[in-house]
């Protein structure tokens, strides 16, 4: 269950644990330890990872590797075959998300984990490609906003659920690189961006009342707050349809409207 979003450097709350989540629904059923595969550029954290988890139930650390380089990361993916990738880098940059792709393209079923210290508008761009076309589980994340290992096991839970996750400073910084319509998103709370997530992937108004843990009527005064922002009121010819389709364009799952139909 989800609850309410504060500003600031806390993520989504659920329960009493943070989570900030957009995607898929969680899965209920009870499964086998989480299998996770540890990569770290500073030894500092290597260590912090390696502690943190030597004590959760849910989770095995299979491996924890300071090569953080695409061929050792595939290599040793391929060969430990973990269900979660956990991939720690000092700076978010272009060749951080090109190591994500050869794991992607090697291991398709590998869900992952990214976390960085910061990053850049050019990293930003390439995560923002990658995560177009990305069909398992997976989150970004910074490392300062990680507060207990209770976080980052949910996590690496969910993404081994299918759950797509995102910092909400990443959610920011992805919305400030895209194109200039996208801007309208920002004028949307964090608890309205996570819904309008969920309404662009199809769901109903009672099911993301379900899959936050709301009221069906909180849900409604979400939409018509983000209808409103948006210039899309409820008397609006197809104010869910726009909403929509201004998300999807916003966070790549769309071409922007000058480039459909254009020449390839």
């Amino acid at each position: 269950m989800v609850h309410a979003y504060k500003s600031g450097p806390q993520l989504y709350i659920a329960d009493d644990l943070p989570l900030p989540s957009i995607g898929r629904a969680p899965n209920t059923h009870r499964q086998r330890r989480v299998h996770l595969y540890v990569a770290e550029e500073q030894e500092i954290f290597r260590g912090i990872y390696a502690s943190f988890f030597s004590d959760l139930a849910e989770i095995e650390v299979v491996h924890v590797s300071k090569d953080t380089s695409a061929d050792g990361l595939v290599e040793e993916i391929i060969a430990l075959r973990p269900d979660v990738a956990l991939v720690g880098v000092k700076v978010l940059r272009p060749a951080v998300v090109e190591q994500l792709e050869a794991i992607r393209q090697a291991c398709p079923d590998v869900a992952l984990v990214l976390l960085s210290a910061i990053y850049d508008a050019h990293g930003l761009r390439a995560l923002r490609e990658f995560a177009r076309s990305t069909s398992r589980g997976c989150a970004y994340l910074l490392k300062h906003t990680v507060d207990t290992p209770s976080q980052l096991a949910q996590v690496i839970t969910g993404v081994n659920e299918g759950r797509i996750i995102l910092d909400p400073v990443v959610m920011e910084g992805l919305i400030t690189v895209m194109e200039p319509q996208a801007g309208l998103l920002q004028q949307l709370s964090p608890r309205e961006r996570e819904v309008l997530g969920l309404m662009a992937k199809g769901y109903r108004n009672s099911a993301v009342a379900e899959m936050l843990g709301l009221e069906v009527k909180t849900i409604d005064r979400h939409i018509n707050s983000i209808y409103s922002k948006l210039d899309e009121g409820p008397d609006a010819k197809h104010p869910r349809v726009a909403a929509v389709t201004l998300y999807m364009r916003a966070t790549g799952q769309l071409l922007p409207e000058k480039l459909v139909g254009a020449p390839v």
